[in-house]
């Protein structure tokens, strides 16, 4: 078995990685472009919905207690708050299909399947991803990401959604960091979620208010970028009492309040203060 899980020659399992990798590359701004698009046609009403199942509205008001909240947002509205039965990618598919065998539709019917759950990192190859095993289904996979390659250690646990391409998966551009567990405490962990129920349709909002309480937004850079809020998604400081911590990380009513001017996560390639900052 090679790097990969190939068996061959070591000339092939060099061409097979490097095949991956170049497929992984080809579709990865194709998706972030097609993510981009979906946050824009999220209506306020889903944002909202979104919003007050993670525990991220008060009032009407957007709160975030860091900036990574928010494409944790924008990744919840899009997969997991439906209209009509229907998410923003299954409604992009109905009004607006691209060419069956188009790399476009590939990445939208990855979309369309992707699941989220508790996946645990077994080796880390750097430069390219990691080998994860599903905690849920105990399946492995390859997750390509050449970012988490770089920060991940084995034992660490993630609460991610996994959009799966065949020869390799991804995440959906959120991952959260769950913590770091040794093999006895991993079996521990799998004991218990085989204890419970679950299905690849439950609705991930508890798993991830769970995370977003203990901090795990603010310990994760993320190199797949989440859409921009667009118009429709303002946000504001929440006037509640909060820890001294939550206070200087609510969120700006807008770019001019800012302390620090970054490039923005939604991808765009602005800084902050002139994208989703200035909404």
């Amino acid at each position: 078995m090679g790097l990969f899980g190939f068996g061959g020659t070591s000339s092939s399992k060099v061409q097979n990685q490097a095949d991956i990798v170049a497929r992984y590359q080809r579709l990865r701004p194709l998706r972030l472009r097609l993510n981009n698009k979906l946050v824009g046609r999220l209506s306020r009403d889903v944002l909202n919905k979104g919003a007050e199942r993670l525990g991220l509205l008060r009032g009407d008001t957007f709160v975030f207690d860091d900036e990574g909240q928010m494409s944790v947002l924008m990744d919840y509205c899009i997969y997991d708050v439906r209209c009509e039965g229907r998410n923003a990618v299954d409604q992009y598919l109905r009004e607006s299909p691209p060419d069956p065998d188009s790399e476009e539709m590939e990445c939208l019917l990855a979309m369309q399947h992707a699941t989220y759950g508790l996946v645990v990192v077994r080796r880390v190859e750097r430069g390219i991803g990691c080998h994860v095993e599903n905690l849920f289904t105990e399946e492995s996979h390859l997750l390509l990401d050449t970012g988490l390659s770089q920060t991940a250690q084995d034992g660490l646990i993630l609460a991610t959604r996994v959009l799966d391409f065949g020869e390799f998966v991804t995440t959906s551009g959120v991952a959260l960091p769950a913590g770091i567990l040794n093999d006895d405490q991993l079996v521990e962990w799998q004991r218990e979620l085989r204890s419970g129920r679950h299905e690849e349709s439950l609705d991930p909002a508890v798993l991830i208010r769970q995370c977003l309480q203990s901090g795990a937004s603010e310990n994760v850079t993320y190199t797949e970028r989440v859409g921009r809020t667009g118009p429709k998604a303002r946000t504001t400081p929440s006037r509640t009492k909060d820890s001294a911590q939550q206070q200087r990380l609510l969120a700006r009513r807008n770019a001019g309040n800012a302390t620090t001017n970054r490039r923005c996560r939604c991808g765009s390639g602005k800084m902050f203060k002139n994208c989703c900052g200035k909404r």
